[in-house]
């Protein structure tokens, strides 16, 4: 499934130069989204996903613009030279150039880190379209600590497999302190980390009055609390559970039909 016209385009944020793909559908458009990726490893792992939803929604009828956030993918600069207020600018940029190129107001997609990326930008953007967050990131400090105590298993493995011996409780102490730590190979600085482990959701009412759809990505029927409650702080927000396996765990090929299925049925519901 191809969407009739894909586009390689850059734009520009904050002197730097952004590329992305702009997936464009037959006809007139229904609309305009803007996909924001995941964090480190999973966007990588989540790449495919991305991709095929793009061209879901364009096959439906909507325009979409997937771009690289600074420091990752194919823009410009090294993972960790920039912070969570650079990557807030790029997602603002990609909605300014995909306005301008498609002539409609942007929606936002987000999958996890770049769910609660586009959640922030709607909060700050109240004019964005409607907002979609795929299993966004809800509470930050729980999301490093996850991940942080995640590289030091794989590493204590490795060095297990190597024969050699390793102090568990030391290097959790590692990862867990200051300064610059490993997340699965990518190298997240201090102040990255504190910029995450900030995030809280949950604190304080939703200004974004636009249309919402919080989607619980998980073996699950229902919705997760921690979503539901971030669904319900919208004016216009709802929940859905779908299950599907985390897309952004492991790299490979994934069928995530019943996501982009669902996605698009919310979108036609809203588009009437």
């Amino acid at each position: 499934m191809i969407a009739l016209d894909e586009r390689l385009v850059r734009f520009d944020s904050g002197g730097a130069e952004l590329h992305g793909v702009l997936h464009l559908p037959a006809g007139d458009a229904r609309g305009t989204l803007v996909f924001v990726h995941p964090f480190a490893e999973e966007k990588k792992c989540s790449h495919r996903t991305m991709v095929e939803a793009a061209r879901g929604c364009a096959q439906a009828g909507w325009s979409v613009l997937r771009f690289d956030l600074r420091g990752c993918g194919d823009s410009p600069g090294g993972f960790g030279e920039f912070d969570f207020d650079d990557w807030l600018a790029d997602v603002e940029a990609a909605v300014d150039f995909a306005e301008r190129e498609t002539g409609s107001t942007a929606g936002l997609l987000g999958l996890r880190l770049g769910a609660t990326l586009a959640a922030a930008v709607a909060e700050r953007r109240p004019g964005v379209r409607c907002l979609v967050l795929w299993e966004p990131i809800v509470t930050g400090e729980r999301y490093i600590t996850q991940n942080l105590r995640r590289s030091m298993i794989k590493a204590m493995m490795t060095r297990h497999e190597a024969g050699e011996r390793t102090d568990g409780a030391a290097q959790e102490a590692h990862a867990l302190g200051e300064g610059t730590v490993d997340f699965d190979g990518y190298r997240v600085p201090e102040a990255m980390r504190d910029a995450i482990s900030a995030i809280d959701l949950l604190t304080g009412p939703r200004g974004f009055a636009g249309p919402v759809l919080v989607v619980n990505l998980a073996p699950r029927e229902d919705v997760s609390q921690p979503l539901q409650e971030l669904a319900d702080a919208y004016p216009h927000g709802a929940a859905i559970a779908v299950r599907q396996e985390p897309v952004w765990q492991r790299i490979g090929i994934m069928d995530a039909a019943r996501t982009i299925t669902a996605t698009l049925d919310w979108l036609q519901q809203i588009n009437e």
